[in-house]
């Protein structure tokens, strides 16, 4: 080792030139390097791929396997072993995606693609509508704003909402010319989701191997100490995000839900459109159920402008059961934040980030929240101070408080 040291001492300059020309090669050469590197980086696509599906699809799994374990005890006439019921698990898991695939390709698919076809044919006259609703509430309200129908019109033209409706009938049109330009555009990467399928089954089914691999391989790049440190933050972002991913799509199913009944309970029009929409836009947290409201009272107005204030009012209170009953009971608790931390991440991140910053907003701020908690209470106890119930309190060696304030 010491050998080793005063090698690197006594050529500690030719190691620095040597990283000089290297990186000012990678700075005036920087296009060239970011495209050999991104090639390089897309062979491992697959890999990313079933890193993705294993992580969401082991959720499911992790519960479906506990299940099986505990119905083994209960009956104990079967010996399966680990590897039998992970595997059991594991078809559970991927069969009920795929039935929720079919189910939602064969039913709900259907009744979109009808309801963006009425859209599209009726177009006109919805529009013609939607200007008598805007004018009539206008004169309620003794106001002297008119809207003419070339107006609104023109709005939608601007919009684009024709070329979003042609776009939308073709993702869920089943005719053959859309089927055979799905299996084309499918046809090109058919061998990438093979790949990360097969990869994602390797990965779920020895997942606790990976797992030590990849631990082995941190311990010998970073040592140990920056190691312990990794692997906590890590199964600390692990939990986050798994409780997140769980609770968001339970959320997104209530609300879906919630939305379909409410708008066959009432008889408005569109409701597998807007209860989509709804579960869409679920992931969107906390605000996700105002465009969903927009969309809705744009296609009620539309279609059925005596229904539209109606709409609005029960949409509106069902918004609001669901943000804040359903999605913090939900989504906070799973997360263990509470919801003004929910917002200042959506807050937040949104802005940095975008869409995918909101997306994303919950966990990484409870991730947040656990290491600066975390922190902070270890050194205010190396500091020998607690805060608890609105008292500052000092600790002695045998941990006996005293109050300060």
């Amino acid at each position: 080792m010491d050998k080793h040291k005063d090698f690197i001492e006594q050529n500690k300059i030719i190691f620095y030139i040597i990283f000089a020309i290297l990186f000012s090669y990678v700075i005036y050469n920087l296009p060239d390097v970011l495209d050999v590197a991104g090639k390089f980086i897309g062979l491992f696509k697959p890999l990313f791929i079933a890193i993705v599906i294993a992580f969401i699809a082991n959720i499911p799994m992790h519960h479906f396997e506990n299940w099986l374990t505990k119905l083994q005890a209960k009956i104990g006439k079967t010996n399966f072993s680990k590897g039998t019921l992970r595997a059991l698990a594991i078809t559970i898991t991927f069969l009920l995606a795929l039935l929720i695939v079919i189910i939602f390709s064969s039913i709900v698919v259907p009744r979109i693609a009808e309801s963006i076809y009425l859209i599209m044919n009726n177009l006109d006259s919805y529009i013609t509508r939607l200007t008598n609703f805007i004018n009539k509430w206008a004169i309620k309200f003794h106001t002297n704003y008119r809207i003419s129908r070339s107006e609104v019109s023109n709005l939608f033209t601007s919009a684009n909402i024709s070329g979003v409706l042609s776009t939308l009938l073709g993702w869920f049109s089943d005719d053959s010319s859309n089927v055979s330009s799905v299996v084309n555009s499918v046809g090109s990467t058919f061998i990438t989701a093979i790949t990360a399928f097969f990869m994602s089954l390797y990965l779920l089914s020895n997942k606790e191997r990976h797992i030590d691999q990849l631990r082995k391989l941190v311990l010998f790049v970073l040592g140990k100490d920056k190691s312990i440190r990794l692997f906590e933050i890590s199964r600390e972002a692990n939990h986050y995000f798994n409780s997140f991913i769980s609770g968001q799509v339970l959320e997104a199913a209530i609300f879906m839900l919630e939305t379909y009944v409410v708008m066959r309970i009432f008889a408005f029009p569109f409701p597998e459109l807007i209860a989509s929409a709804a579960f869409i836009f679920a992931f969107i947290p906390m605000f996700g159920g105002f465009f969903t409201f927009v969309i809705g009272i744009v296609l009620t107005a539309a279609a059925k402008s005596s229904s539209t204030i109606l709409f609005a009012i029960i949409f509106i209170c069902l918004q609001q059961f669901e943000g804040n009953f359903v999605y913090p009971k939900i989504v906070g608790r799973s997360v263990g934040i509470s919801g003004l931390f929910v917002l200042l991440g959506l807050t937040v991140f949104g802005g940095l980030f975008g869409f995918i910053g909101v997306l994303l907003a919950v966990p990484l701020t409870a991730l947040i929240y656990a290491l600066v908690a975390r922190f902070i209470n270890i050194r205010l106890y190396r500091r020998n101070l607690e805060v608890k119930d609105n008292k500052v309190y000092e600790l002695d060696k045998n941990d006996h408080k005293k109050v300060l304030y």
